[in-house]
């Protein structure tokens, strides 16, 4: 007892005597600009593995030994000039750091790698964490939106949880996809919506062939690299983010009202000769007693958005770590239609000793996205206003088919119209009717082991892997427009899941001597990637067992069942040399090779080279006395990238299910499908970019400008063939694809002082997307909207030109048309309206493709309170608008559905602006060919961030709390139901607008 007592005094001596032999430091880092604390600066010890991080108002304490007045602290800052403060007698420090107006410490992404930003020789383009964080996005797409030169980014639905399309510099392949590569910490093929935004610490984009070239055929459509955030040492970090939101509809279009529809389809159809609708006793009453059905708010609602991250971070003796988790809910407008993602997020870096570091990160993400009818929306847009929702309310149930069917949960399954081809939306909305579920789980991670061998010589392996399983449940009961009130419920189900893995061996040598620096990097890596489906189909379902029990169906009632695997892999070498001559001539040489197994034997292996140079100007002798620049570099790259783009097996002559008769017996038997073809090969690209960063008034201004130009030959498709060879067409590199462009960046610091502060980021982007060439050398596919000389996606049709009106009878009535008819352009002057080869009057009217983007933000602080708001424009998109198609919402001639208002022409109504009702209209497309430009200002966000003085009371290390309203104006003329992409309104849902809350906090 006594040995242990003499023990515990020694070793609490030895403790007492440690601590006496330290003394604590203790300071605040400020900006010199604005003299605010800069929270997050790194304060290390020199020639140690010491340091800490300041906290949120840039306070910092740091032990150092009490004996040695020559400790030296090493105080760093993205952004800033680092620095060496000699520590001495002092006990407490006030350390002001300048901006670095070279921005020589900011780190760019470039893939195997990274580099200082003044010595990037491509064309890449980030931001970071608080960039993306800003608008609160669901998606992490979403806040790329507009911040990007170069980068279009367009979202496909309103539905809560889905995707956004992206592709970089225009559209590189006819055929294939052109969604650039995503790299997630070393994961290969990431999906972007599946990674919760708060745990993304930058987003790196790679544009030009010579930065995507380090990825070879896998990087042809740029390469979009996300790094999440990671832990730094010192102690234990804890925050939390939250935010809630309501979500309401917004910026609906306007729709007829009871009243306005009677006016359209029967008082002007007779004023303009026509044949008028009839109404039930159900819909006069209605009209009559001055009463109408808004059916899209019928079955929307006020829905929540929230969302809260929670992430523990810190290191210890060589080892980083953070974990966070987090939780979103994004309710659609529609009743009974949401999003909801759970993630985790895990990464350990260490280093074991002065060689060996190791470390890993792990994503794991579980969705689930429910919604009622796929129709209902369309449904309550097609739905007339004089319908009536509660059986109860029918004037007369047996006019129509409402006596006849009954009443479901009280209401009107048919309105009270005499139609049964719309059902009553709030019908088909009810989850008792109709559900569709989409689950999905989302596992991938990297792990990486790094050894440094010599002095500048490191080898580092790392294997990456990804899982994603989707599951799909569709049922669609009585009560819905699928089985029209009278049949059995059909279901089905389907299961896809898609795993791949990354093995990469990578060697890396740095060296330097006199003004020379060399950084050298070998790669050898192995992908595989294998895709399974499985579905299943059944119709007359005896229970609303949605798809949980489809045996019940029996045999007979299955009208589907597939399953599908499909197995892909690419080997690849790469080599690439950095060298750097007197900080001021940079060269980057790239090469790259890869294998991949779905091209033919003889043509699965290619090379990709890139060059690239960077000279910076502004170091030169004769820029020293510039009284105009403070940053200026040149660069300019060259590079080639493949696209094996084309299915895995489609090389391969493949054959196909039939049936044959052997002694008038009917028998099953294969017989050859596809032509197969052994010299398709890569389509390969080659880019030159020449790229100028600016600086102006000590880089209060700065501004980066692209010009490049892309050429893509080898195209893959399906060229037509003699039907002497039994087949139509063959899968073949036959075409040419080129895109040109200018890009500009604009970040600009318009007012820096003590309290106030403003900064405006403001990007550019045009690119002109022309085909060069087409199959067999033909100048235009009709069938396919494909035309030498024109972007990939036109539209080519009849133009419209206008009304023909009273006035002109006698020339309308020389085309076979009447006044009120849509008139069109008769390109060739010959007197007739014709789509035949030799006269045809049709022409190349626009693109899907936006003709040039903008992009703005804004930034404001004053003292402790600040205020941002993001505005997007796009021009020169058009859309054959999916509302005015054959029977749908602004086709007037369609007296079944309801209409959006529009300034329809009568004959006391002249207008230009859409064709009369009553009127015969062979030409009606051509009026919904329409512009789609919109301004859009995406999010306002206004916040106050609690000093540090109060921060330090509560011993916290943040505190900030806003309020924002997403997506309050948009701005254009375009006639449809959201200007940024095409709806015909079936699966999906109503713009809306977000209010929300937040709160960030720190300890």
């Amino acid at each position: 007892m006594k040995q242990k007592l003499v023990l515990l005094i020694l070793s609490f001596g030895f403790v007492i005597t440690a601590l006496a032999q330290q003394r604590q430091i203790t300071g605040t880092v400020l900006d010199s600009a604005t003299n605010k604390g800069l929270a997050g600066a790194s304060i290390m010890i020199k020639n140690s593995k010491k340091g800490v991080a300041t906290d949120a108002s840039g306070k910092f304490a740091i032990a150092v030994p009490a004996n040695n007045e020559n400790v030296i602290l090493v105080v760093s800052n993205a952004g800033y000039n680092q620095q060496e403060i000699e520590v001495g007698a002092q006990n407490v420090l006030t350390i002001v750091m300048t901006p670095d107006l070279k921005q020589l410490s900011d780190v760019v992404v470039i893939g195997y790698g990274a580099v200082k930003k003044k010595d990037l020789t491509g064309a890449v383009a980030s931001i970071k964490s608080e960039d993306i964080v800003r608008s609160n996005p669901t998606n992490a797409e979403k806040a790329m939106q507009g911040q990007f030169a170069g980068v279009n980014i367009t979202k496909a639905s309103n539905l809560p949880g889905q995707a956004f399309s992206m592709d970089i510099r225009g559209e590189n392949t006819i055929t294939g996809v052109t969604e650039p590569l995503v790299v997630i910490d070393g994961v290969m093929g990431g999906r972007i919506e599946d990674i919760n935004p708060a745990d993304i610490q930058s987003i790196d984009i790679l544009k030009d062939a010579s930065s995507t070239a380090i990825y070879g055929s896998r990087g042809a459509n740029g390469v979009v690299i996300i790094t999440s955030k990671k832990g730094s040492s010192g102690k234990a970090k804890f925050t939390v983010d939250a935010y809630f939101g309501q979500k309401t509809p917004a910026h609906l279009p306007d729709f007829q009202t009871a009243q306005q529809f009677y006016q359209s389809q029967y008082t002007d159809v007779i004023l303009n000769n026509g044949t008028p609708a009839t109404f039930s006793s159900n819909e006069l009453e209605m009209i009559n007693s001055d009463k109408t059905t808004d059916w899209v708010d019928e079955i929307t609602r006020t829905g929540i958005q929230t969302g809260t991250t929670a992430a523990v971070s810190g290191g210890f003796g060589g080892t980083t770590y953070r974990f966070s988790g987090g939780f979103l809910q994004e309710d659609g407008t529609i009743k009974h239609t949401s999003y909801k993602r759970y993630s985790l997020n895990g990464s350990v870096d260490s280093r074991i000793n002065s060689f060996i570091r190791v470390g890993f990160t792990a994503f794991i993400n579980y969705s689930e996205n429910p919604r009622s009818s796929l129709e209902a929306l369309r449904s309550a847009y097609r739905a007339r206003p004089t319908g009536v929702v509660y059986y109860d309310d029918l004037v007369n149930p047996s006019d129509g088919y409402d006596e006849a069917q009954g009443p479901w949960n009280g209401y009107a399954v048919w309105m009270g119209i005499k139609d049964n081809q719309v059902m009553s939306p709030v019908v088909e909305v009810d989850p008792g009717n109709a559900r569709y579920l989409v689950k999905a789980a989302n596992q991938m991670g990297n792990a990486y082991a790094e050894i440094t061998l010599l002095k500048g010589l490191s080898f580092k392996s790392s294997i990456s892997a990804s899982n994603i399983d989707t599951r799909t449940g569709d049922y669609r009961g009585t009560y819905t427009k699928d089985r029209a009130g009278s049949k059995l419920p059909r279901a089905n189900y389907s299961d896809a899941g898609i795993t791949s893995w990354t093995f990469d061996n990578q060697l890396t040598y740095n060296y330097s001597s006199g003004k020379s620096k060399i950084n050298a990097t070998a790669l050898q890596s192995a992908f595989k990637t294998k895709t399974e489906n499985y579905a299943i189909s059944v119709q007359n379902l005896p229970f609303a067992s949605l798809w949980h029990n489809l045996g019940s169906a029996g045999l007979s009632n299955i009208t589907a069942l597939s399953s599908d695997y499909v197995q892909n892999t690419l080997q690849s070498y790469m080599g690439r040399i950095n060298y750097t001559y007197d900080d001021k001539y940079i060269v980057t040489l790239t090469g790259r090779g890869d294998g991949a197994s779905q091209l033919a034997n003889g043509n699965k292996w290619a090379f990709f080279p890139s060059g690239a140079f960077a000279w910076r100007v502004i170091d030169e002798n004769f820029m020293a006395n510039s009284k105009v620049f403070s940053d200026l570099k040149l660069r300019l790259t060259y590079g080639q990238v493949g696209n094996s783009n084309v299915s895995p097996y489609s090389t391969q002559a493949q054959i196909l299910n039939t049936v044959y008769s052997y002694d008038q017996l009917a028998g099953n038997a294969f017989a050859p499908g596809t032509l197969g073809n052994k010299d398709l090969k890569w389509e390969r690209s080659e880019e030159v970019n020449l790229g100028l960063d600016m600086g102006f008034f000590n880089n209060r201004l700065t501004a980066t400008v692209e010009l490049y130009k892309k050429n893509t030959k080898d195209l893959i498709l399906e060229q037509n063939l003699p039907t002497s060879t039994g087949f139509e067409v063959v899968t073949a590199n036959v075409g040419k694809i080129s895109n040109k462009g200018i890009e500009v960046l604009l970040n600009s610091t318009n007012i820096r002082s003590k309290d106030f502060s403003w900064r405006t980021t403001i990007n550019f982007s045009k690119n002109i997307n022309r085909i060069e060439a087409l199959a067999n050398g033909v100048d235009a596919i009709i069938g396919n909207s494909l035309f030498v000389g024109e972007s990939v996606k036109s539209y080519y049709d009849y133009k419209f030109t206008g009304i023909w009106q009273i006035a002109d009878s006698s020339k309308a009535a020389s085309y076979s048309q009447l006044p009120g008819q849509v008139k069109v352009i008769d390109k060739n002057g010959d007197g007739v309206i014709s789509s035949s080869t030799d006269k045809d009057d049709r022409m190349v009217l626009g693109s899907q493709l936006p003709n040039y983007t903008i992009g703005m933000t804004n930034y404001f602080t004053y003292k402790n309170f600040d205020l941002s708001f993001f505005m997007y424009y796009r021009n020169g998109t058009m859309f054959m608008n999916g509302l005015f198609g054959g029977g749908t919402m602004a086709d007037y001639t369609n007296n079944r559905y309801n209409h959006i208002v529009l300034n329809y022409w009568t004959r006391n109504n002249p207008t230009n602006d859409m064709y009369g009702v009553g009127v015969s209209q062979p030409y009606k497309n051509a009026i919904a060919y329409q512009i789609a430009n919109f301004l859009r200002v995406s999010d306002i966000t206004v916040g106050y961030t609690m000093p540090g003085v109060k921060l330090k009371k509560y011993s916290m290390d943040k505190f900030r709390v806003y309020l924002q309203v997403t997506n309050p104006f948009i701005f254009t003329k375009y006639k449809g139901m959201d200007p940024e992409y095409n709806s015909n309104t079936y699966v999906d849902d109503v713009p809306n607008m977000v209010y929300t809350l937040g709160l960030s906090i720190g300890f």
